[in-house]
């Protein structure tokens, strides 16, 4: 999997790579302004707007290749070159051509604009100067290439401050950051490219990455044979339980995701008035009535536990939950039982995964969605440490966490904004769970295959958490 490292790790892997290729720092900058330069689309004029610090030394020497290839170039420095330090101001001392320090006028026009203004360890809005660069640039009609990452979007956690630049190419050099691919940056970034100017990635081994972004080879063992001597007990017993009143609808895709998924037997638990109702919707789910009482229901046995989805929060939810908690099976917590979690001093051992969105989160921590979002990545790890699970959390750039490792989904897209589908989530954790996966696999895996069918159905808007389970076979062909 392809690893992710945060700002303060770019400096040990550029000299990681430079004492790699024997060369100075100055020659490793030259080698990654040509590897953007080669991923230029194609134009004849170019502004090549260039900051204050490396990330506009690499637009300083891919502006002085342009010229040298005949192209029409123009650089607008938002900080004066004398003023510039190290690798930069070499840059800019290289540079030939024509340098401008405001906005061009009115009758300039450009193929392509050249963001070289921030590069990933950018930590608060941009202002001045540079809010007025970035506000050109995504007012203009030119194709946007950034370097290494768009100006104002965060490296580390995905945040894109007020302004950030809207790209449509953006070329990373030596390594990714999470902030390519969780939160914002997926909205930002455009086509994301990576160049590891021929540098192997065992080079900074030894540095530990933020995350790793999770692909598509991590559903190969869904699509191995299934042994001929076997039988449904063999491929798990699932419990899916929720669904107060009303909230039918959020078990049975639940259920049916389960199903589809592969476990080999699923039950659902809901009220005793909906529970006939099950069968009819989907006869392979077997279902049971819970009345809400306090005596002691059958629990049937079971492999794994689904629990929240549509549970609500009545005293029907809360003598749900407290039976099926001593029951002590392995339970995959979602929706309305993380709310319920919440509320409660203690943390039950049988909890193994939770699929929190940011507001569950929040009410998690005790803190505003908007802190979860500031950092995706750290707000998984406190969760998985908290809780001691596995945390599933929702959204762009879905992060999975064990606690000491995270994993990124760059799959998936807004078409999954809509109701239910965090539910079939549930369902296909839990059921490769029953199956034999560990729980940290199994939130990989389902993670992926989830995202992958939003994808390849390509129903866009028009995709309902019921279409995302009749899609789910295809990816696996």
């Amino acid at each position: 999997m392809q690893p992710l490292y945060r700002s303060q790790q770019t400096k040990p892997i550029d000299a990681a790579a430079a004492d790699y290729l024997q060369i100075d720092s100055y020659q490793l900058m030259q080698r990654a302004a040509l590897a953007v330069y080669r991923h230029l689309p194609d134009c004849e004029t170019l502004l090549v707007v260039t900051g204050p610090g490396n990330n506009g030394g690499d637009g300083w020497v891919l502006a002085e290749l342009a010229r040298q290839d005949h192209k029409k170039v123009l650089v607008w420095a938002l900080q004066d070159p004398e003023k510039l330090n190290g690798d930069a101001a070499k840059a800019a001392a290289d540079y030939q051509g024509e340098v401008i320090f405001s906005a061009p006028t009115e009758d300039k026009s450009f193929d392509v604009l050249v963001d070289a203004i921030f590069g990933t360890g950018l930590s608060r809005a941009p202002d001045g100067r540079y809010q007025e660069a970035i506000d050109y640039i995504n007012d203009g009609q030119a194709k946007v290439l950034s370097v290494d990452i768009p100006s104002g979007l965060s490296g580390d956690t995905g945040v894109a401050y007020a302004p950030t630049v809207l790209a449509e190419i953006t070329v990373a050099i030596l390594n990714f950051m999470p902030g390519h691919i969780t939160a914002d940056g997926r909205d930002y970034c455009g086509k994301l490219m990576l160049d590891r100017l021929a540098v192997p990635e065992r080079t900074y081994a030894d540095i530990d990455p933020a995350a790793y972004i999770l692909n598509q080879t991590i559903l190969n063992p869904l699509k191995q044979t299934r042994m001929h001597n076997s039988h449904k007990g063999s491929y798990g017993r699932l419990l899916i339980a929720g669904g107060q009143h009303g909230m039918l609808g959020a078990v049975l895709l639940s259920g049916m995701a389960a199903l589809i998924s592969g476990a080999g037997l699923v039950q659902v638990i809901t009220t005793e008035d909906q529970a006939p109702w099950v069968p009819v919707h989907r006869p392979e789910l077997m279902a049971m009535g819970f009345s809400g009482s306090e005596h002691q229901m059958h629990i049937p046995p079971a492999d794994v536990l689904v629990l929240g989805m549509g549970l609500g929060a009545s005293q029907w939810s809360q003598a749900l939950w407290q039976q099926l908690m001593t029951a002590n099976i392995p339970t995959v917590l979602d929706a309305d039982g993380l709310n319920v979690l919440a509320d409660r001093d203690e943390t039950p051992d049988s909890i193994v995964v939770m699929t929190p969105h940011p507001k569950e989160a929040a009410c998690l921590l005790n803190c505003e969605v908007k802190d979860i979002q500031a950092d995706r990545i750290k707000a998984s790890e406190t969760l998985a440490k908290r809780y001691q699970c596995v945390v599933v959390l929702k959204g762009s750039g879905t992060i999975i966490s064990d606690g000491e490792e995270n994993f990124i989904c760059p799959y998936g897209s807004a078409d999954l904004a809509t109701a239910g589908t965090g539910d079939v989530l549930a369902g296909m954790i839990g059921s490769l769970m029953a199956q034999g996966f560990k729980p940290i696999h199994s939130a990989q895996m389902a993670v992926v295959w989830h995202a992958l069918t939003a994808d390849q159905c390509a129903l866009g808007r028009c995709l309902t958490a019921s279409d995302l389970i009749q899609h789910l076979s295809e990816v696996l062909k």
